[in-house]
């Protein structure tokens, strides 16, 4: 009895240990990433020429801009790259510090996140096969249209378009070269998305043309978590970057590469 008793307390032990230990190392993965003085910016690096991977490395226009910002505030930054209709949730949870990622100020989102001004002006556009007869929205109907998960893109759809337009079909995916993919393999008619986005996809894969959409004008913001201090800071930088020139010469290394 006394053995039998000794050796389930031993057993305890090591469970508790063990326990400790995977706790314990759940806690370092979590910081190990963030150094002193650093910030976690989370983005969605499939959105060139705004973010993407090259050679390893995140790069493109919000890429450089967010690293000039934060030079400007003396801290490094982390990128961190993530599924774009998981970053206002990271934010919430203050998994991360900060966002950009092509991403507008909407009444929903403002709810749940705190803007910068905005520090660059969109539109949206319609994404077809070049040798496609569709030339305007109501062109849409019964087809099957594709999106970002979790963009202003799929809530217009949702609320708007497919109330007044007769049986468009909406499919929503994480990442950009899935809605391609798709598309080439006959599950979309469409794609709806940003006019940035869009001119590199058309210059890479010419067997797009694009459909612009000049009355959906939209801005980008810096998404940061509900009263950040960094906000005020923010904004100040992205001031000074439209008085000094810097945001247009930004736009003018990557935007003019999609012209």
């Amino acid at each position: 009895m006394i053995t039998s008793l000794f050796f389930g307390m031993v057993r305890l032990l090591k469970v508790k240990k063990i326990v400790v230990t995977l706790f314990l190392g759940l806690f370092l993965w979590a910081c190990e990433d963030k150094k002193e003085n650093q910030l976690i910016v989370a983005t969605s690096a499939d959105y060139p020429p705004f973010e993407f991977f090259k050679d390893g490395e995140i790069v493109g226009f919000e890429a450089d801009l967010i690293r000039a910002i934060a030079s400007e505030m003396k801290t490094s930054i982390l990128l961190k790259d993530m599924s774009f209709d998981t970053i206002i949730g990271a934010l919430q949870t203050g998994r991360i510090d900060l966002a950009i990622s092509a991403i507008s100020s909407t009444p929903e989102r403002a709810e749940k996140t705190d803007f910068s001004i905005p520090y660059h002006k969109s539109m949206t556009v319609i994404l077809v096969s070049s040798d496609s007869p569709l030339t305007k929205i109501e062109d849409l109907s019964g087809k099957t249209i594709g999106v970002q998960m979790g963009t202003t893109y799929e809530q217009t759809i949702k609320k708007e378009w497919q109330k007044v337009i007769p049986g468009i079909g909406l499919r929503s995916l994480s990442k950009i070269p899935d809605l391609i993919q798709d598309f080439k393999s006959g599950r979309l008619d469409a794609i709806v998305l940003g006019i940035g986005e869009g001119k590199t996809i058309v210059k890479f894969h010419p067997d797009f043309k694009l459909i612009p959409l000049p009355q959906t004008e939209v801005f980008y913001a810096v998404a940061l978590p509900k009263n950040s201090p960094l906000t005020d800071k923010i904004n100040g930088i992205i001031k000074k970057f439209q008085e000094d020139g810097t945001l247009k010469k930004l736009e003018e290394k990557w935007m003019k590469k999609e012209e």
